[in-house]
């Protein structure tokens, strides 16, 4: 049983897709690999934090050893549509800091949920990036 598990862990992480928690009695945890922008990285997740809540996740982090600036905003989708988890707004990090911001959705039996996460670059424009979707 323990080599099952590691080998689908094995397989998750090198398909770009992260996945923990999977018993019934856990949070469940289904994020992206970490996606590079520019002197950035960012990923987003969706996490099953009980039978009645979804949290939407998504994380910065600065790859670099000195402060820098980019916007981040992040959206949750429930059945396609989408509302804001965190307006779009200039965020200063630290040397090597990772940041995330989150928001919670009602677990409907059979509802699709998406997170979709931001940075700008600097030269202008929006670099996305969206985690799996799952069925609540």
């Amino acid at each position: 049983m323990r080599l099952v598990r590691i080998t689908l862990a094995s397989t998750m992480v090198a398909s770009g897709m992260l996945a923990f928690g999977a018993s019934p009695a856990q949070a469940a945890t289904y994020c992206t690999s970490w996606k590079q922008v520019e002197n950035f990285q960012q990923r987003a997740c969706v996490i099953t934090e009980s039978g009645t809540k979804i949290r939407h996740r998504h994380y910065v982090r600065n790859l670099i050893d000195r402060t820098q600036k980019t916007q981040v905003t992040t959206f949750r989708y429930i059945n396609g549509s989408v509302s804001i988890c965190k307006s779009a707004r200039v965020e200063t990090f630290s040397a090597l800091q990772t940041k995330s911001w989150s928001c919670d959705s009602r677990r409907v039996s059979r509802s699709k949920y998406m997170t979709r996460g931001y940075i700008t670059k600097q030269a202008g424009g929006n670099v996305g990036v969206d985690s799996r979707t799952i069925t609540g």
